[in-house]
């Protein structure tokens, strides 16, 4: 049923329940799951270095959004833990700027030097650099967010103001 409403049939006023027409009810199901999503993460100052789940210590120093039509650009650094094994990386991939529509995209890489590359680590050491996330006009950013892929499903966000 809501499917074929929303494939334009012209019948989007009918009611679930006698109470709710479907695209009431669907903006209803996205606001929440929109909630849901977001609730998984723990919001970091700027500059605060923060565990993850591998042990790994991640940090965003800065974070640029100049104008509108500009790419989102961050400054940020992951270490190694002082255990941590030998198949370390830091990886750019794990870092995504999400819009309040609820998109998502990764960095391209950046116009400004160093850039963040994917990195072995050893134990205790870091890599740091910039990424840049592209922006398209009606996009605002809200947050960027580093997750990395693990069984506990942490992410630690920081906003973009």
């Amino acid at each position: 049923m809501l499917a074929e409403n929303v494939r334009g049939t012209g019948t989007h006023r009918r009611n679930l329940n006698g109470t709710l027409s479907d695209w009431a009810a669907l903006s209803l199901m996205m606001a929440f799951a929109l909630v849901g999503i977001r609730l998984h993460g723990q919001t970091q100052a700027l500059g605060q270095k923060q565990s993850t789940a591998s042990g790994h210590v991640v940090t965003v120093y800065s974070i640029s959004w100049p104008t509108p039509l500009s790419s989102v650009s961050a400054d940020v650094e992951v270490c190694a833990g002082p255990n941590a094994p030998a198949d370390s990386f830091a990886f750019p991939s794990f870092f995504q700027v999400h819009f309040a529509d609820g998109g998502a995209i990764a960095s391209y890489g950046s116009k400004k030097q160093p850039t963040l590359e994917r990195t072995p680590l050893k134990p205790k050491q870091c890599a740091r650099g910039w990424l840049d996330f592209a922006v398209t006009s009606g996009q605002k950013p809200t947050f960027i967010r580093y997750h990395e892929m693990s069984p506990e499903k942490k992410a630690i966000e920081w906003p973009v103001k």
